[in-house]
């Protein structure tokens, strides 16, 4: 994973929320400011909708979104908040998701 790739990265609560985080210096959101904040609530919601599964599949490790200008990524950090990353759309997720895993297992 490759630090310059990250366009943003932040941590949402369970009512999406910005906790921490932001977009990366000199970057801008192709969002106007509330419509980030309504992809903030969207992306925690669908993750909190996906844990009523979880008793049949297991815990949802991480989940992928790909619009035409962006890919959103977002992983659980604990039972509360969630990280969600947006990269360039020809980045390689699988190298970021292995990034994060990696700096998670650290903590």
């Amino acid at each position: 994973m490759k630090i310059e790739d990250i366009r943003f990265a932040g941590i949402l609560d369970k009512n999406g929320e910005l906790v921490s985080g932001g977009y990366k210096d000199g970057l801008s959101s192709h969002l106007q400011s509330d419509e980030s904040k309504m992809s903030f609530h969207y992306a925690s919601k669908s993750w909190e909708s996906r844990k009523n599964l979880s008793h049949r599949v297991g815990k949802e490790k991480f989940s992928i979104v790909e619009f035409e200008k962006v890919k959103q990524i977002s992983v659980p950090v604990d039972s509360n908040n969630i990280l969600l990353i947006s990269v360039e759309p020809s980045v390689n997720h699988d190298q970021v998701v292995k990034g994060v895993f990696s700096l998670l297992e650290k903590q």
